[in-house]
């Protein structure tokens, strides 16, 4: 390792420790606190803040600098925290300007929450998987209650091709020449690509199906258990409008793994259904629209890396880890597809 190599990381913890000074600033916080660095996404870095008696997680957000998404976010939470939702959520903090978003001098949005106490659930257990279903149904139960004025600050699922216009074939396959992707990898593309031929002609049909309020990326990093049960929710940056039956869909694709074997996946996959249709159930149409729903979010995510591959975000072997995932759970859907539409339709169905 060079020195410069090893120079990068001090100064990216260097850059976060100042920002986190500046920001943690603008709260009425008593005594000295420090940071532990906590998992974070892709999209935001997250750290819980210890004082000498209180808790707090703070998120900083660095994919962008929109203050009506975050404003929107809480408005949702507030919302949650107000209705009869019987789950945690985050609980943000107000500044002492008296807002609930802040802004580092560098323009940085950030946002303090209390802590909310437990672990991130595990996909392995099969408890955690089963109350992560029910946790899913009540949230889209409480969340088609939300009525506001706030307009959404993201696109449905099935407006793929508005949301990514201008992402052709040949833009994507150009992309990928560029990052020197090996033949298996272009293959792997071209597949997916198919994918969303394919889809695209039902998805006039899908945009009749119901619609509501979604948190819209539901997943076992953004909920909290304690034991085998799911007690809280987090991260509602992406809540908007879109079909009911995409909030399930977007947690069911992460039983697709390759550290699963066929049998692991629809047990995950039927385990999940269970916990949620104990909790709300979907229509017989909605149920049956979860295979190709499922393919569109993974459609999303594929051109969502393909993006921030193309804008320098990403080296180029992350995207190749979301390209060879969205191909492998393309192919696994469309190789069991009634088989998962009977499964669904059992366990979601009316």
């Amino acid at each position: 390792m060079t020195a410069q190599e090893k120079a990068a990381p001090e100064a990216e913890a260097t850059s976060v420790e100042q920002l986190l000074t500046d920001i943690l600033g603008q709260y009425s916080i008593r005594g000295d606190w420090r940071a532990i660095d906590r998992e974070s996404g892709m999209n935001n870095t997250t750290r819980l803040i210890v004082t000498d008696n209180a808790r707090y997680a703070i998120r900083l957000y660095d994919n962008h600098q929109d203050n009506a998404i975050v404003q929107l976010e809480h408005e949702v939470l507030q919302f949650l925290a107000e209705s009869d939702f019987v789950l945690q959520v985050p609980e943000p903090i107000r500044s002492s300007s008296g807002s609930t978003v802040t802004a580092a001098s560098t323009g940085k949005l950030a946002s303090l929450f209390r802590y909310i106490d437990g672990n991130r659930p595990s996909s392995s257990n099969e408890k955690h998987v089963h109350s992560l279903g029910y946790a899913a149904g009540l949230l889209s139960r409480a969340m088609a209650q939300l009525q506001t004025n706030s307009e959404p600050q993201y696109q449905p699922y099935y407006e793929l091709m508005q949301s990514y216009e201008g992402w052709t074939d040949e833009k994507v396959i150009d992309t990928a020449s560029r990052c020197s992707f090996d033949d298996n990898v272009m293959s792997a593309i071209r597949r997916i690509l198919a994918v969303r031929a394919n889809l695209a002609p039902s998805l006039t049909i899908l945009k009749k199906l119901p619609h509501q309020w979604i948190h819209g990326d539901l997943n076992f990093s953004n909920a909290v258990a304690v034991g085998d049960e799911v007690v809280g929710v987090l991260d509602f940056e992406f809540c908007t409008v879109d079909l009911r039956a995409m909030e399930p869909s977007v947690v069911m694709v992460d039983f697709i793994n390759a550290d699963r074997t066929n049998e692991q996946r629809l047990k995950a996959i039927d385990t999940f259904a269970t916990g949620f249709g104990e909790a709300l159930r979907l229509t017989s149409d909605e149920a049956e629209a979860i295979p190709s729903l499922m393919k569109l979010r993974m459609l999303d995510v594929f051109l969502h890396f393909a993006i921030r591959c193309a804008d320098g975000l990403d080296a180029p072997d992350v995207w190749k880890g979301q390209i060879r995932h969205a191909d492998a759970v393309c192919q696994w859907i469309n190789e069991r597809h009634d088989e998962l539409a009977t499964l669904l339709r059992s366990r979601l169905g009316e």
